[in-house]
């Protein structure tokens, strides 16, 4: 299958503009049948994008090879985007934190503060453990690159310091082989997490934790200002189907893409959204203590055909960490309610932990393999695919069969 990989920025901006000029340039000549267009997620540098992709298309060969889909000539478009704080392929070269973190980003923190404070945040960024309160006081201190954060379902409100340090430290537990998945992890990094018997918190746990927010607002401005403006290339040079895939964070690039921006020329034919790292009411036609309909709403009437999207409750990170992350001040109240088993805990739990709601969708459970049937989908635009009967076992486990099967289906569709 012809592959071709496009680079972008953290604000968007194409760094490979003549790769993206000799794509357009050859779908203008060659008469594929279908355009894959796949972004990666959260905390993945340029080599393990390549290699997520080619694991994800391998398991697709071998379903195509078995089930053949007539008349079927693609082409790939993987997108790469910088989504990790943490450089994976150069690695960790001493034990010191100050040099596990990226220089970067504790300047990009350090920058809103007063020298006091930043001295501070270099002391508790250098600790080898912290207590509970000198790790909410590094929280505190960190916030202000963060303070504040848009998404799917809020306009803007304020991040809980509680409720960070209690999901950094289910991180830790994920990152240190405590639970059972890691949540798009990068290779080559110490272990961090809470330390010794007296229960001190890894700094590097909270570092981490943090960047669920700024790589959450950096997949939206990739793929609203970078990523649509390709998109919108691709349907101009060509009249093949144009599929988009994203993972975690990259579905939230693929959905920013086509709902923010000049319209479509046309509607794109198909989305694939696995483990979405996003509120599971993004496109909700109500979300609760909001005025109006989810963010992501629009995408519905951009594809002309049928959204999939998976989840699990095996993706720990998804289904138990992220909701805790994203919880805000005032809606304490609301995420300590226990409910029922499989129900999203609140409005910020993920679609990928529990699926979408409040879109008219299906929840179809399991998954189906290959060879199986996924019934009669008539009339459904939004199906939502459960991989928790061991199909989808962690957040990054979507380079298998089911995966593979979901996208044939909707090209045979």
């Amino acid at each position: 299958m012809p592959t071709f990989v496009i680079r972008f920025d953290e604000r968007g901006q194409c760094t490979s503009p003549v790769t993206a000029r000799q794509l357009v340039d050859h779908l203008k000549s060659q008469p594929y049948s279908d355009i894959l267009l796949f972004s990666h997620g959260w905390n993945t540098d340029f080599s393990g994008a390549v290699a997520l992709y080619r694991d994800f298309l391998a398991a697709f060969k071998t379903v195509c090879t078995n089930h053949p889909v007539a008349g079927f000539n693609p082409i790939f478009v993987g997108i790469t985007w910088p989504s990790a704080w943490f450089a994976a392929d150069a690695g960790p070269k001493l034990e010191s934190v100050a040099e596990d973190v990226e220089d970067i980003v504790l300047a990009a923190a350090a920058a809103p503060l007063a020298d006091p404070e930043r001295q501070r945040l270099y002391e508790l960024t250098n600790s080898s453990a912290l207590s509970r309160e000198q790790a909410l006081e590094l929280i505190e201190l960190l916030l202000p690159s963060v303070a504040t954060a848009e998404d799917e379902v809020d306009t803007e409100a304020e991040v809980d310091a509680e409720a960070l340090l209690d999901a950094a430290k289910q991180l830790g537990d994920v990152n240190r082989g405590a639970a059972p998945t890691n949540f798009d992890p990068v290779t080559g990094l110490p272990e961090a997490g809470v330390l010794g018997g007296d229960g001190g918190f890894d700094p590097r746990d909270i570092v981490r934790m943090l960047s669920l927010y700024q790589m959450k607002d950096r997949s939206g401005a990739v793929g609203a200002r970078g990523v649509s403006i390709l998109l919108r290339q691709i349907l101009g040079a060509s009249t093949a189907k144009v599929r988009l895939l994203g993972h975690s964070f990259g579905c939230k690039v693929m959905l920013s893409a086509i709902c923010v921006g000049a319209p479509l020329s046309r509607p794109v034919s198909s989305m694939l959204l696995m483990q979405p790292a996003l509120s599971h009411l993004a496109m909700a036609a109500s979300v609760p203590g909001r005025q109006g309909p989810g963010g992501y709403r629009p995408a519905l009437d951009q594809v002309s055909g049928q959204i999939f999207t998976t989840y699990s409750k095996k993706d720990m990170p998804l289904h138990d960490v992220f909701h805790l992350a994203l919880r805000r001040r005032e809606d304490l109240g609301e995420a300590e309610i226990t409910a029922a088993a499989g129900e999203p805990p609140s409005r910020y739990a993920a679609m990928g932990g529990y699926g979408p709601r409040g879109a008219g969708e299906k929840l179809l459970s399991p998954i189906p393999g290959p060879g199986d049937t996924f019934g009669d989908l008539t009339g459904l635009k939004l199906v939502a695919l459960d991989g928790s009967a061991d199909r989808i076992n962690g957040h990054g486990d979507i380079t298998t069969g089911f995966t593979a099967w979901a996208l044939r289906h909707l090209i045979a569709e």
